[in-house]
């Protein structure tokens, strides 16, 4: 398995592509939240807890 590892000759591109896919990804979701608002944040935190129906057809 190591020698195929270290024998890539010329698949090294898609190693590297996909790990900077990987790490851009994860950056951009970091970024994302902590650009979040607070306000956001709280009002979908406490969404299952509210007592409001938004649909008149749910039961109690």
């Amino acid at each position: 398995m190591f020698n195929q590892i270290t024998n890539l000759s010329g698949g090294e591109i898609y190693l590297i592509s996909s790990l900077i896919m990987f790490m851009l990804f994860f950056i951009l979701v970091g970024v994302y939240l902590f650009r979040l608002s607070k306000k956001h944040i709280d009002e979908m935190s406490n969404l299952p807890l509210q007592g409001n129906k938004t649909n008149p057809y749910e039961e109690d």
